[in-house]
């Protein structure tokens, strides 16, 4: 007998009415611009690339990193395996080896196999902004020792961007987004700046996110209380405050099966990058070299100069993204990104703004060709994942031969499992 039955029903009839309520009301808030997907004729050659990472910990510690990738195709397996000592903790380096060991696999996919198409995995604008927060920051201590890794995985990205535009391939960064907040903060933003003309709202229309800078999240608040009187001024302050985990539900509410959202140009539009105005490559390239410095207290004999070498020619090669949501079934849209050809990432300008001239009904036509279900969703992605992700008991055997090489040290008892981003 469940004696807190009586209790549960109370607080679900009091509760869950409001939610759903509430919920409701976010739905009707807003309309999401987009296209029907439309056939294309022939077949393109694609691949997908996919990557995974394994954490082996030592009875003293520290840390054995395994990461690998592969880039798989029609008739082609291109295999990345990096294997290293983490000696300093940080949470940062696991995904920084992701990244890196993927950009590997996909240059060569992209310079031996003749895809037409090369589906990533995971968010390109993501993973840009968090190497580049890693190289100019200091939220992590631990993160200093590791600068020079941080400035690699850039480096690779870059490169492999640079290579596949060279040689006509697009690049697809497809992922599993459960927010889409940069979209729904925009739309935000362009109805309350054409409601008010303010240039806190013009700001929240070319940066993101600007709650993550206390004195605009102060100024959001300021606002909401003199205009609490205009119902709709508040109800859509409060959407752009609340950030919720319902989003997801949101797009897929908005967008019918078939179809994408219109493709917005993103570029240097981080808001703490242009709060602190670093959004040119000069700018980013010497605050790398501040962090540069405080890191070869830890790592005398990397070369500095070197290294920011390496993040200035990075930096040059970042361009800016078409962001959009593809909606290919029931499930959840798919957030997809390419590289806009032609553009820099870091000129000095931000930008965040709907772009309907893009062409992408070539690669939307292709993830519909590549679409099973909502977990198969993209063939190459899937079979790449399924070559590449590491299983448990693989973790397993790799920890057993690397306790022969470790007698004097040997491994912990639990090996632990890290892979995504």
């Amino acid at each position: 007998m469940d004696e807190f039955f009586d209790l549960f029903i109370a607080e679900v009839r009091k509760k869950l009415p409001k939610y759903l309520k509430s919920w409701d009301s976010e739905v009707q808030q807003l309309t999401v611009p987009n296209r029907p997907i439309k056939p294309r004729g022939g077949q393109a050659k694609a691949g997908g690339v996919d990557g995974g990472v394994g954490v082996v910990n030592l009875a003293n510690g520290h840390q054995v990193l395994l990461a690998r990738a592969a880039a798989v195709g029609p008739n082609f397996v291109e295999r990345e395996f990096v294997v290293d000592v983490a000696t300093v903790d940080s949470n940062s380096l696991k995904w920084t080896y992701l990244i890196t060991v993927e950009a590997l696999a996909g240059y060569r996919a992209v310079t031996r196999s003749g895809v037409d198409i090369l589906f990533m995995d995971g968010s390109l604008y993501a993973k840009t902004m968090r190497l580049v927060h890693n190289l100019i920051l200091t939220r992590e201590f631990q993160n200093l020792y590791y600068v020079p890794e941080f400035a690699a995985a850039l480096h690779a990205l870059a490169k492999l961007i640079e290579v596949a535009q060279e040689r006509g391939v697009k690049l697809v960064f497809v992922s599993k987004d459960n927010n889409f907040k940069l979209l729904k903060e925009h739309l935000l933003f362009e109805k309350l700046y054409e409601r008010h003309r303010d240039p806190l709202f013009h700001r929240g229309t070319l940066w993101h996110s600007i709650l993550w800078i206390r004195k605009f999240r102060k100024e959001l608040l300021e606002f909401y209380k003199r205009h609490k009187w205009d119902y709709q001024t508040s109800q859509t302050l409060e959407l752009v405050i609340r950030q919720s985990v319902t989003d997801s539900q949101l797009l897929k509410r908005w967008l019918p099966p078939g179809h994408y959202t219109v493709p917005m140009v993103v570029g240097g539009c981080d808001a703490y990058l242009n709060y602190k105005n670093l959004n040119s490559v000069e700018k980013l390239a010497a605050a790398a070299a501040d962090r540069l410095e405080d890191a070869s207290i830890f790592r005398l004999r990397e070369s500095r100069q070197t290294v920011v070498e390496v993040v200035r020619d990075a930096l040059r090669g970042l361009p800016k993204v078409y962001f959009f949501y593809v909606k290919l079934g029931d499930d959840n849209p798919l957030l997809v990104e390419m590289p806009a050809v032609g553009t820099k990432m870091f000129d000095n300008t931000p930008l965040k703004a709907f772009y309907p001239s893009a062409d992408v009904d070539d690669v939307t036509s292709a993830l519909r060709q590549y679409y099973k279900n909502s977990i198969h969703y993209n063939t190459w992605l899937w079979y790449a994942h399924s070559i590449a992700s590491l299983k448990s008991s693989q973790l397993k055997e790799y920890s057993v031969y690397i306790s022969k090489f470790l007698n004097g040290v040997g491994v912990a008892r639990r090996v632990k499992m890290w892979s995504g981003l």
